[in-house]
């Protein structure tokens, strides 16, 4: 009779990404572009310290404000512009057609005529895909969005005039997958079109869309039926001590930006190497002030142009200003990767 020792295995232990050895995320960060550089700071917190020559300049320009993404249709190569002027080139099909709703912390809403909506993150390349919106075509549509795709309790909301005197609202929560659609008569609704959405965290959260700088439409949402309350107001300045001092204010505090770009649009033009008669066409987002607290900047929407007399002669531009600090540091997203990995050069 013969015995035979049992070999007993040792149960296989996940380790974590963090545990891996310093040198060989170095070894992974130091071919890396931009776009895969920042996917691989989201892994984890001991990614983030890689020490390479593109990761040290990367993590100071998250710091140094909103960055500006440049695109057009039907060519797949776009530009990134940081806030300190350095401009790295990348391929991102996935825009092509498209015109950006919205733009929340690295996420875009984009959508494509005939229906097509979805949320496409710019540094993962992640897409979520929406229920087919219920208007085929845009008539100066613009988006806010209450918190990250990634979250079931994201609400979106999108409006329009949809005549001289009608808004109309369409709001998607995630969790739902459906529509709701709500219309409000208002006669300030002609003077100005709307300019840029915001999310306020404020109470039990509204939507806000500013037309200009001087009237909010704000749009709540029942609790009970999931309804539309809209109401019209202008906008009142926040006192001094509260824009000092945001621990003395109950609300967010929120500096309007009308016309940042138009002011910076020939530095704008020279640093993305762009010639004369272009038209750009922006989303806006909002960034925190540098002050801290409950203070942000709203950056809105603009149309600005070389050839105001002759639109139809300028080469037509797509941009998309970018919160790049809170798509990198959030830890609601896993880092996405694909079989096919764009490029990016600086320059």
């Amino acid at each position: 009779m013969h015995c035979r020792e049992e070999m007993t295995k040792e149960p296989r232990r996940n380790r974590d990404w963090s545990d891996l050895p310093q040198e060989l995320v170095e070894k992974i960060a130091e071919p890396a572009g931009l776009f895969e550089l920042l996917s691989l700071f989201r892994v984890c917190n001991a990614w983030r310290s890689t020490s390479t020559a593109l990761a040290q300049m990367v993590k100071h320009e998250l710091n140094q404000g909103p960055w500006f993404l440049l695109y057009e249709d039907n060519n797949p190569e776009c530009q990134m512009l940081t806030a300190s002027g350095k401009k790295f080139i990348t391929s991102l099909p996935e825009l092509n057609g498209t015109t950006c709703l919205a733009s929340y912390h690295g996420w875009l809403l984009l959508f494509r005529q005939g229906g097509t909506i979805f949320f496409f993150h710019v540094f993962s390349r992640q897409r979520i895909d929406l229920p087919e919106f219920p208007v085929p075509e845009l008539t100066d549509h613009v988006g806010a969005v209450s918190s990250s795709p990634t979250s079931q309790d994201c609400v979106v909301c999108v409006i329009s005039c949809s005549d001289d005197e009608t808004l109309d609202a369409k709001v998607l929560h995630l969790r739902d997958q459906t529509w709701i659609g709500s219309e409000y008569s208002h006669p300030r609704a002609k003077k100005d079109k709307i300019k840029c959405g915001i999310y306020s965290t404020t109470g039990k959260g509204m939507f806000g869309f500013l037309d200009g700088v001087d009237f909010l439409t704000s749009i709540a949402i029942s609790a009970e039926n999931r309804s539309l309350i809209w109401n019209f107001q202008s906008i009142t300045a926040a006192k001094t001590e509260e824009i000092s001092d945001p621990s003395l204010s109950k609300r967010n505090t929120y500096h309007l930006c009308p016309g940042e770009l138009e002011i910076r649009f020939k530095d704008l033009k020279n640093k993305l190497g762009l010639t004369a008669d272009v038209t750009i066409s922006s989303c806006g987002t909002i960034t925190p002030c540098s002050i801290g607290g409950g203070n942000y900047r709203v950056l809105y929407n603009e149309s600005i142009s070389d050839n105001y007399i002759d639109k139809s002669k300028n080469r037509c531009f797509k941009g998309v200003l970018i919160q790049p600090r809170s798509s990198i540091h959030r830890r609601d997203m896993k880092a996405h990767s694909r079989g096919t990995t764009a490029t990016d050069r600086s320059e």
